[in-house]
């Protein structure tokens, strides 16, 4: 039998310096998988903290949304918010009172915030500028409507007979009676403001939409079932289209055709010179 021979004593040293540098390398594969499995850890706990907060707010936004879209009170407070402003409009109009079908250019210019309203001698008062200019589609009437904060005037001309050639009064006291309140259903926003104030104040079933409009954008519509009314406006508050079932199926349809901010000095001056004590015209 054949023995190996002994190892000596520097062999020896050897195979534990190598014992000692695997142990070693085994350790710092040890630590650096340590460190990769918490670096893991920290990015999924962010990652995961990031898509929490996002969804929070993505969610908290879309029920702002929701709020504003679906409350009769958000959707008044944007049709008062564009009242505030200085504007002008084009109507198409179709069945409206008096007016029937045609036109209704429309502008205003508001008093600035905290303007002191003067009573005047007829009980009446007011602040700023408001005007229209209605042309009939059917029988080519013209019609003029301009308040300026207590006074009024107003313009007519007729196709045929007395009135053919188109006339102006000279400005006078707003009256707080019906004839004025008629004429006043030119002024659009402010009639459609009105009818949707006044639909909330008796029982009624709301119902809300959102529609898309190519000149307008988005639009928000709510749908009163109380008087068979449905009103849309753009994001800023401005009236795109009004709609109202009456009696018989009588529908009155408003709508939208301009839209702009810069109204002028012309948008509240007379067709013509004024020539006559301002008369009513006719309804």
């Amino acid at each position: 039998m054949t023995l190996s021979p002994p190892l000596d004593h520097d062999q020896m040293e050897l195979d534990v310096l190598g014992e000692r540098r695997n142990a070693e390398l085994l350790i710092r594969e040890a630590k650096r998988r340590q460190r990769r499995r918490r670096s893991l850890i920290v990015t999924f706990v962010i990652a995961t903290v990031l898509v929490i907060a996002t969804t929070f707010f993505a969610v908290r936004s879309n029920k702002v949304a929701t709020a504003n879209a679906t409350s009769v009170g958000g959707f008044i407070a944007s049709m008062k918010s564009a009242e505030a402003t200085g504007y002008v409009a084009t109507y198409h109009v179709k069945n409206l009172l008096f007016f029937q079908d045609g036109t209704i250019n429309f502008a205003q210019i508001p008093s600035p915030p905290g303007t002191k309203a003067v009573e005047n001698t007829d009980g009446y008062s007011g602040t700023g500028k408001y005007s229209y200019i209605f042309y009939g589609s059917s029988d080519h009437v013209i019609r003029q409507w301009i308040v300026v904060n207590t006074n009024v005037q107003a313009c007519l001309k007729w196709a045929s007979g007395p009135q053919a050639k188109l006339i102006c009064g000279r400005p006078s006291p707003y009256l707080p009676s019906n004839g004025f309140i008629e004429e006043d259903t030119g002024l659009i926003p402010k009639f459609v403001l009105q009818a949707v104030q006044e639909s909330e104040s008796t029982p009624t079933v709301d119902r809300f939409t959102l529609e898309s409009s190519k000149e307008f954008g988005q639009l928000r519509c709510l749908t009163q079932a109380s008087w068979s009314q449905t009103t849309c406006i753009d994001r800023s508050g401005y009236v795109v289209s009004y709609r109202r079932i009456g009696i018989s199926s009588y529908i009155t349809d408003i709508s939208l055709a301009t839209l702009g901010h810069h109204p002028s000095a012309a948008n509240f001056a007379p067709l013509v010179k004024p020539t006559v004590a301002l008369v009513l015209p006719p309804i």
